[in-house]
Order: structure tokens, then C-alpha cells, then sequence
């Protein structure tokens, strides 16, 4: 995977682990001094929203949603499972990585065909601000 990303001129990457994609994101929007806008084609486990509906969650999950109060969030709830879910600590290992627009399309195809079948975008870099617009 580190391969595909260097030939599509990665610009930053990281784990997503103990912090979830919205404080990774943080992270890295904090970082480049930019912002970024998450789509709902954020790849989640089966099961995974019914559990968080239920009030299923990690112990961490409370602290990490503060990270959230860094977006804007549009047409959504806040406390809706699919938002909560972007600070949940337990995605074990994905990639967030920055690529160019014109070369995203083209790097989640190479990754897909080497096995990565949940690799996708799941947003774009902006100029300020976070927003989770699904």
C-alpha cells in the first residue's frame, strides 16, 4: 500500500488507531494549517452502527468525541451512530492518507486490486475548516 501511495504523490499519512479518523484528521488538518470536508462513503464494519445505536461503545469513545467539536456538521446529527463512529478508537490500523484530487481515483483502484477492498475516498482537503457533510 506504501508503494501505491508514493506513486500517486502522497502528501501526508497516517494510522487511524486510538484517536479515530476525526482526531487523526484533526491531527493532520491542524498540522498543514488546512481543513478538510468527510463524506459518508467512510467504510465501516458490519454491525458497527447498530452497536454505537445501542450505546455500545469503548471507554475512550466519550474523550474522543471531543474531537468532533473541531467540525462542522451538515445534515446530520451530531450524536447520529455514523458521526459518532468517526471518533471511535477501535478501527485498528486503516490509512488516512492525502493524495492529489486528480490522482485519488486512480489510487483507490490500485489499492482495491492489490486487496485493499474497503480502500475509498472519504473526503477532500479544503482550504479551513472541518466539516462532516454525509
Amino acid at each position: 500500500a506504501v508503494q501505491v501511495l508514493r506513486d500517486h504523490d502522497v502528501h501526508g499519512c497516517t494510522d487511524v488507531s486510538g484517536f479515530g479518523l476525526a482526531g487523526h484528521l484533526s491531527e493532520m488538518t491542524r498540522a498543514s494549517r488546512l481543513g478538510a470536508t468527510l463524506t459518508a462513503t467512510v467504510p465501516l464494519l458490519p454491525g458497527a452502527l447498530a452497536l454505537v445505536a445501542d450505546g455500545v461503545t469503548s471507554s475512550l469513545q466519550r474523550n474522543n468525541e471531543q474531537a468532533l467539536d473541531d467540525y462542522v456538521i451538515r445534515k446530520v446529527r451530531p450524536d447520529a451512530p455514523a458521526v459518532r463512529l468517526l471518533a471511535d478508537p477501535q478501527t485498528s490500523g486503516g490509512l488516512l492518507a492525502g493524495i492529489p484530487a486528480d490522482a485519488a481515483s486512480s489510487c483507490v483502484r490500485e489499492l482495491r486490486h492489490l486487496g485493499y477492498a474497503e480502500a475509498a475516498v472519504v473526503g477532500q482537503v479544503v482550504a479551513e475548516g472541518l466539516v462532516v457533510q454525509p
